[in-house]
């Protein structure tokens, strides 16, 4: 099913991290970036130019992912997300998979 990279939570947002970083194997179970700092970290080192928090605007944080270098201009990638790692995996998610990711079906329970 293809979902927002905005709304993705949870073990679809997890997937779909895997998937943006090209990985061909994903085991979900042991991957969690959207709530281990650990694996959250390796995403802000290698992708992530800036994190905020927005306490005065709803108290959400907002991450913003370099896409593309198009003629030495940076475009960028902003997304939102109640907790700062929500917000760095789906900035990372729409940067490399764009707006809208396939999830497959059996990932999606709660959603």
């Amino acid at each position: 099913m293809k979902l927002k990279t905005s709304e993705l939570t949870g073990l679809a947002l997890d997937y779909a991290v895997a998937i943006a970083q090209r990985w061909e194997i994903v085991i979900i179970t042991e991957y969690s970036p959207s709530t281990d700092w650990e694996q959250c970290g390796q995403l802000i080192e290698k992708y992530i130019d800036d994190l905020t928090h927005m306490a005065f605007r709803g108290d959400h944080w907002v991450a913003n992912c370099r896409a593309v270098l198009v003629d030495d201009f940076s475009i960028f990638k902003t997304q939102t997300g109640d907790t700062p790692q929500i917000a760095i995996c789906r900035a990372v998610v729409a940067a490399q998979s764009g707006d809208e990711v396939d999830i497959p079906d059996e990932l999606l329970e709660g959603v």
